[in-house]
């Protein structure tokens, strides 16, 4: 069965969830597996599968840390580097130095999502290398997402848009219509409207 149909039926875990299964593997631990004995060489690897959290782990995201150690065991690059480099990251293409020829990535996009969804429910996405496309997912997708064209305003028709602009147009024209019709008409008609100005009203 595919991780991906794994992962559409599992939910995440709550964080009482994590602490009670780990204190059962605790114990389980502390009856059936013997200390280490003083002198012996612990990996980073073999102490990090001692560490009940560890263990609670899907068995593909068990594989890749254990393949991959994460910080602070190792650091990986952001960017594509040579293929020999110790902080080659496996999400990216990296570079090999004597051909000069580009390798893919150890990882597809679709391998990288199911780890990344993966890890979302324990909590530890912090300490996957940087995905190759640059993907984000569940709140970071939504928060950083943009939002189409007409969805935060409506775009209306052209006559709309520029129904204000046109209105004060309009408004600027009429009260300057005087002013017009004297520069096309001569001084006679600009003498007509002073005197018509200057005339009171006149009541019947």
């Amino acid at each position: 069965m595919r991780a991906t149909q794994l992962l559409a039926r599992s939910e995440r875990l709550l964080a009482s969830e994590v602490l009670a299964n780990a204190r059962q593997l605790k114990l389980a631990q502390e009856t059936n597996v013997e200390a280490p004995q003083k002198g012996d060489a612990v990996t980073s690897t073999e102490s990090a599968s001692r560490d009940p959290f560890y263990a609670q782990l899907p068995s593909p995201l068990r594989k890749f840390f254990e393949k991959y150690p994460p910080s602070p065991f190792r650091k990986y690059s952001d960017k594509p580097t040579s293929t020999h480099a110790e902080d080659a990251n496996p999400f990216l293409p990296n570079k090999h130095p004597i051909t000069n020829s580009w390798h893919d990535p150890k990882y597809s996009l679709r391998r990288q999502a199911d780890l990344y969804k993966m890890a979302y429910r324990f909590g530890v996405t912090h300490l996957l290398p940087k995905l190759g496309n640059g993907k984000t997912f569940y709140e970071e997708k939504y928060l950083t997402k943009t939002p189409p064209a007409g969805a935060m305003a409506f775009k209306l028709s052209k006559g709309e848009r520029i129904a204000p602009i046109r209105q004060k147009e309009v408004d600027t024209a009429i009260a300057k219509a005087d002013e017009t019709i004297a520069k096309a008409r001569g001084t006679k008609f600009l003498r007509k409207i002073e005197k018509k100005n200057n005339q009171g009203k006149r009541f019947v």
